[in-house]
């Protein structure tokens, strides 16, 4: 989180961040502790997206296209309804399922970045789905050392286009 920080400004005064109430609330709504490097991320930042590409989901935003909750479920139920239909193509299972796919964030071109929620939360991989097609990646990286790794171009995800990230990143309200 700390190279995170250095490459990519947090704002001021981040929005949206959650109390320790508010983070147990959610948990328990969730039925899932998460990565703490999701929380520490989403208390440093707050509400916003990386290079008006990639969109955190957040459990204390009420807009629906950003809030972790609404738009778990309308991400979720999409891919589930992909699974039904082909099955063969879409093989993870979703979240609560055990080892379930679980979505933090999405993209403006549409691609979905889910949790492998595989053992214990601050082990899940990252799995990148690319937008309307089965195809996916990934990777055994936290969320946040994925985020860094894109932002370095030390990590080319396939699935975004190549003139993501910027020269110089920026957190976007």
């Amino acid at each position: 989180m700390e190279n995170l920080i250095r490459i990519l400004n947090p704002p001021d005064k981040p929005d949206n961040t959650g109390d320790e109430k508010s983070w147990e609330t959610f948990i328990k709504i969730l039925g899932t502790e998460l990565p703490s490097d999701y929380k520490k991320f989403i208390r440093t930042y707050g509400t916003g997206g990386i290079d008006n590409f990639i969109w955190i989901l957040t459990p204390f935003d009420q807009d629906e296209n950003i809030n972790f909750l609404r738009r778990k479920e309308e991400i979720s139920g999409a891919y589930m309804q992909s699974k039904q239909e082909f099955p063969k193509n879409f093989k993870h299972d979703v979240f609560p399922a055990s080892g379930g796919i679980l979505p933090w964030a999405f993209t403006d071109n549409g691609d979905e970045l889910y949790w492998l929620t595989e053992g214990e939360p601050d082990q899940w991989k990252v799995v990148v789905y690319e937008t309307r097609s089965s195809d996916y990646h990934i990777y055994s990286l936290t969320m946040t050392e994925f985020i860094y790794k894109v932002l370095t171009r030390e990590l080319i995800c396939d699935a975004f286009p190549e003139d993501f990230p910027s020269e110089n990143p920026i957190f976007v309200l």
